[in-house]
């Protein structure tokens, strides 16, 4: 590992856009170099709407990145993220001669056929590996068997074509490269889940400001993934309903809000001196906020125990619900969220990935998507400067990296006729096939 390579990432969030550029030491935690926040202009439930307010918004950053860590930035990596990411199941086969081996040749090859499958539902982002049967035997590693056939699960990762050409026309206006955009919500368990954890099964669950994302884990694997369409702004604008205006609410909902009203005194109030003048103040119960609150926070987490049923596995998550987001810092959430599921809950941190010495105000969690991203990186996002001034005299204009070639295959979806097949892709749906989870 390269402890002189620096790392960029960048979150797009409803609420906030942030960069962050660090180093990496040799046990590969993370050295913050800068931290650089911006309003989210041009975003809208996770997903960039408007890539030209966004890239100014982008480009702004960026710059003042530059300044803080004294380096020029080439390229960057961002969170892919919206409520259109869903999972679907897909399986796919090859009928082999007898006696032949399995390599990982022949492995990537039945993985890209997977990526490269059409499917109407939306763009395929990522596929994640399962486990794979060789002659009808789960094999946890299948490379080196001899075998007739050969049977891999994956989990496909796919949402709206604009989500990622939206990140990829905001990044291109700002001049910078875009290196990779990963799935968030994973990222995010890489930084906050344990082996453990993701073994026993467990749900990481993301409270946003516009959305909730859930990300489930059973056997070491990525089961399922959902965005629901829910944060924490629904319940500053319910909060509004006191005849407040959105700025006081959000600034009563982080300082006062309680997501569950029995444990909140009947006797207190709040008064909140009025923007105009001559009015006389407004006095609220804080029992009449957490009645409020813990109305939306409720509805949210009926929705996710609805997901969290629709996976299948209720009854398998040993290592309980792990919760971060901004929005999952509201008082009592956890408590909330464990009457209702009776899991065990805990927030989510990860401290671990920081370097020791490192500033305490990074581990705050509204960095995790972040630490998530960056964990991941693995190409250096400085300008190479140096090397563009030996070829040109000068240094250049940062150039989007070129997009390698794809290779062209068979489409297993054209053979027709007579024979079977020596390959099959299945695509299945979360609601067609999540009664047969637990037989994997």
């Amino acid at each position: 590992m390269d402890t002189n390579n620096i790392y960029v990432a960048l979150n797009i969030g409803s609420s906030e856009i942030t960069a962050m550029a660090v180093q990496k030491n040799e046990e590969g935690q993370l050295r913050v170099l800068g931290v650089e926040t911006g309003n989210s202009e041009g975003v809208r439930y996770g997903e960039i709407i408007n890539p030209s307010s966004a890239s100014a918004v982008v480009n702004r950053l960026l710059k003042l990145l530059e300044n803080r860590i004294g380096r020029d930035i080439g390229q960057i990596y961002v969170g892919l993220n919206g409520r259109s990411l869903k999972t679907l199941k897909a399986s796919n086969g090859r009928q082999l001669n007898s006696g032949a081996e399995v390599t990982d040749v022949l492995l990537h090859e039945m993985i890209s056929e997977v990526r490269d499958a059409k499917t109407e539902q939306g763009a395929i982002y990522e596929v994640y590996m399962q486990e794979t049967r060789v002659d009808d035997e789960i094999e946890p590693s299948p490379i080196g068997c001899l075998c007739e056939k050969i049977v891999a699960n994956y989990r496909v990762i796919l949402g709206k074509p604009e989500l990622k050409t939206n990140i990829e026309r905001c990044i291109e206006r700002t001049g910078y490269g875009l290196v990779n955009t990963p799935i968030q919500i994973v990222t995010t368990a890489d930084a906050l889940l344990s082996n453990i954890e993701k073994e026993q099964g467990c749900v990481l669950v993301d409270f946003g400001a516009h959305c909730t994302s859930l990300a489930i884990f059973h056997h070491g694997y990525l089961r399922y993934l959902s965005v629901i369409p829910l944060g924490g702004k629904n319940i500053t604008k319910d909060i509004t309903s006191l005849e407040l205006p959105e700025n006081i609410a959000e600034q009563i909902k982080i300082q006062f809000a309680n997501a569950i009203r029995s444990t909140v005194n009947p006797s207190q109030r709040i008064t909140i001196k009025s923007e105009i003048p001559g009015m006389e103040p407004k006095r609220i119960p804080l029992q009449t906020l957490a009645m409020v609150t813990e109305a939306r926070a409720g509805e949210i987490l009926d929705l996710i125990f609805v997901h969290i049923q629709k996976s299948g596995l209720a009854g398998h998550l040993g290592a309980g619900i792990i919760i971060t987001g901004n929005a999952s810092k509201l008082q009592n959430l956890d408590a909330l969220i464990q009457q209702k599921t009776q899991l065990p809950v805990r927030l989510g941190t990860h401290n671990l990935h920081l370097e020791d010495g490192t500033n305490e105000r990074y581990y705050d969690i509204r960095y995790s998507p972040l630490v998530g991203l960056l964990l991941s990186a693995d190409m250096d996002c400085a300008y190479q400067e140096e090397e563009k001034a030996i070829e040109t005299g000068k240094p250049e204009k940062p150039q989007k990296p070129a997009k390698p070639p794809k290779i062209k295959r068979n489409n297993v979806f054209n053979k027709i006729g007579g024979k079977v097949a020596n390959s099959l892709i299945n695509l299945f749906s979360e609601e067609e096939e999540s009664s047969n989870e637990n037989k994997n």
